[in-house]
């Protein structure tokens, strides 16, 4: 299928062209610019920061008519969503995955010390009626994150309340979503307002997955149907001089989520993930004084965050016995940030983050036929315990009014404890990061930036004991942090009509952990690989006018092991979007849009081992889609999609389910006062 690529390439190259030789129509309005929280931890200009991110607004998110959080990253530049399941949407960044992508939630760290190698599930943990817009950094950002931003940052900025015009204010919202596919149903009644200087918001959701039917001849595909259970509370109150108080709490709870491809294409009669819950809870103060006070903004955090997972296994060739593992992590995390002004030319970010994670793990063997429970050793030591702490510093320079740079450095330190059996963990180790980015003013629109970075990931304890049954899968307690240096540069544009970038970027890994084998049939993780994984990424939205407009991405990525110049295992093929949007009137538009892959046939020893990758690779693809919106009357939206219309058969690479065939999608929202 490799004619979908060469397609949608020519007509990407087409539009870039076109736009960049073409003058926009006259704005009445000129846009306000794009900003940005999570690149450098500070509001800034996405223009002006130097480095590559990725912004889904508030209009873009509630648009995306998505029944999950991945979903509405389907498409963005840059990401690529793999799913092993229904219930999961791992998103893939510059050839990365799973523990090496940080997810933060209103910037808290979600990631914990369990977080499965590979890709994983936990982003389907966020409901996505919570979220207002999701900010994607690409790149290293461990500097101001710490441990996991390998290949980048995922923050998920959730709802709160923003208007305060009245002393009193109370709204209501319903929410509709179904989808032929999968046949399923989500709901969410939610009440928003305030009472003088305090906002709240807060609802519940309830989801039913039925089985996925996939495109061409896949047909109905089992099991992967599930449910689903949401709630949420949020509460800001403003204090005088422009300061919040925020508290909030996210609930989520899964039941029976399938591991699809563990049933049909390996060896169980059953993979449930049961139970899947995560919950989070935070307290943050944010303070904001005079540009000229030594401290001119303060943000303070703590937060408790739990999350849960069962795993109930029958494998075929003992199909009456059931093993059920229960893995309970408790994580409480405390940060601090801080901002000053030094004269015209310096701003400084610094500050502290401490997150700790306590562990309660269980695990019986069942037999179905009497009910008569064991209990066994569990992969994960009861009771074992995970500290990291960091601090950290940046500091922005503006030399002139055309260049600028942003230098960084942290300390970091983490501390692991453990014990199964004669398997005794007690590591304690600390890393130094850096990193410079640049931004170079070419003209009033366009920008060169780029940078060097740093990252590292500490090893888990996911890690140094791996759910490990001490016979296929033995522990190490002696791994050391994963290294990288990312080099990039890049371009930006802007516009009031038009907005691109386009990177170039070159990463070096050290110390990756990586399955060996010891002995026959027995493995074992270490840190044995060093890789290199480069590409580029294109991203561009243009308006013909106030009704017409245009968008798309093209990313690329090419890795290698770096001792056996052989492929790295998983690296997506090159994929993208395109988007083509009319807006009659304020109430009512229209877009028809692809999403398309090549196929990636560029396979690594592992990758031809997988079971989700076909014999030969991944096929290419390209979908035609079509998504409306309306407001039938004041307070209602319609969004009606028609997902893959000519009923393609297509999966990203690496995921052990067939996306959807036809698919109708409908969002319904009623707002009432």
């Amino acid at each position: 299928m490799k004619h979908h690529y060469k397609f949608y390439s020519l007509n990407a190259l087409s539009l870039t062209l076109a736009v960049f030789s073409g003058q926009p129509c006259a704005a009445d309005n000129e846009p306000a610019p794009e900003m940005v929280v999570t690149a450098t931890r500070v509001e800034r200009e996405v223009f002006n920061t130097p480095q590559a991110v990725t912004v889904l607004d508030d209009l873009a998110v509630q648009q995306a008519n998505a029944g999950t959080t991945p979903d509405i990253l389907s498409g963005a530049e840059g990401v690529l969503i793999q799913k092993t399941n229904t219930g999961g949407g791992s998103p893939f960044i510059r050839g990365l995955t799973g523990k090496q992508v940080l997810i933060l939630v209103d910037g808290v760290r979600v990631n914990n010390s369990y977080y499965r190698f590979g890709p994983h599930q936990y982003l389907n943990t966020l409901d996505p009626n919570l979220v207002e817009r999701i900010e994607v950094v690409r790149g290293p950002t461990s500097v101001l994150y710490g441990s996991d931003a390998l290949a980048g940052v995922i923050n998920v900025i959730t709802r709160k309340r923003a208007d305060f015009s009245g002393a009193r204010g109370a709204d209501g919202l319903a929410v509709l979503h179904g989808a032929s596919a999968d046949e399923s149903l989500a709901g969410r009644l939610q009440v928003e307002g305030n009472i003088n200087q305090l906002g709240y918001i807060g609802g519940i959701s309830g989801k039913r997955f039925n089985s996925l039917e996939g495109g061409g001849d896949v047909g109905e595909q089992r099991p992967t149907a599930y449910d689903e259970l949401d709630g949420d509370l949020k509460l800001n109150y403003r204090l005088a001089g422009g300061g919040e108080l925020i508290f909030a709490y996210q609930y989520n709870r899964q039941f029976d989520v399938p591991k699809t491809s563990e049933v049909t294409l390996g060896d169980k009669l059953k993979f449930n993930y049961e139970p899947q819950l995560r919950s989070l809870g935070y307290l943050e103060y944010r303070g904001r004084h005079d540009e000229a006070a030594l401290v001119s903004d303060v943000k303070l955090n703590v937060s408790f965050n739990r999350q849960k997972e069962g795993e109930e296994i029958i494998k075929v060739s003992t199909p009456t016995l059931e093993t059920r593992e229960i893995t309970d992590v408790k994580t409480v995390g405390a940060t601090s940030q801080f901002s000053s002004k030094l004269g015209r030319s310096h701003r400084l970010i610094y500050g502290f983050d401490y997150y700790r994670d306590l562990f309660d793990t269980r695990m019986t063997l069942t037999d179905l036929t009497t009910g008569t429970a064991t209990a066994m050793t569990p992969g994960t030591p009861d009771g074992a315990k995970y500290e990291s702490w960091g601090v950290y510093l940046q500091d922005e320079v503006r030399f002139t009014d055309r260049f600028e740079t942003i230098l960084g450095a942290r300390y970091a330190h983490f501390k692991a404890e453990g014990a199964i059996g004669i398997n005794q963990l007690n590591l304690s180790d600390g890393e130094a990061t850096g990193s410079i980015n640049a931004l170079y003013r070419l003209a009033p629109r366009w920008n060169l930036v780029g940078g060097v970075a740093q990252g590292y990931r500490a090893p888990s304890m996911e890690d140094f004991f791996g759910r490990v049954d001490f016979i296929s899968e033995i522990p190490n307690t002696q791994l050391t942090p994963e290294h990288s240096l990312n080099k990039e540069i890049g371009v930006k544009y802007y516009s009031p009509r038009t907005s691109g970038d386009f990177y170039l970027f070159h990463a070096t890994y050290d110390d990756l952990i990586d399955r060996v084998t010891v002995s026959p049939g027995v493995q074992q993780r270490q840190n044995i690989q060093r890789a290199l994984i480069k590409g580029a990424e294109f991203g561009l939205k243009h308006a013909f006018s106030e009704r017409w407009s245009v968008a798309g991405n093209l990313s690329y990525t090419w890795g290698e092991d770096r001792d056996t110049e052989q492929p790295l295992r998983r690296i997506p093929p090159l994929n993208g979007s395109l988007h083509v949007r009319y807006a009659p009137h304020e109430r009512t538009w229209y877009e028809v849009y692809s999403l398309f892959a090549d196929r990636q046939d560029r396979l690594a020893p592992g990758d031809l081992s997988d079971p989700r990758i076909p014999v030969g690779g991944t096929p290419g693809y390209g979908t035609l889609n079509f998504k409306a919106g309306f407001q039938p009357r004041q307070g209602q939206d319609l969004l009606v999609s028609l997902e893959n219309l000519t009923d393609v058969k297509y999966k990203s690479h690496g995921s052990g389910v067939y996306a959807p065939g036809f698919n109708l999608a409908v969002t319904w929202r009623l707002a009432f006062q």
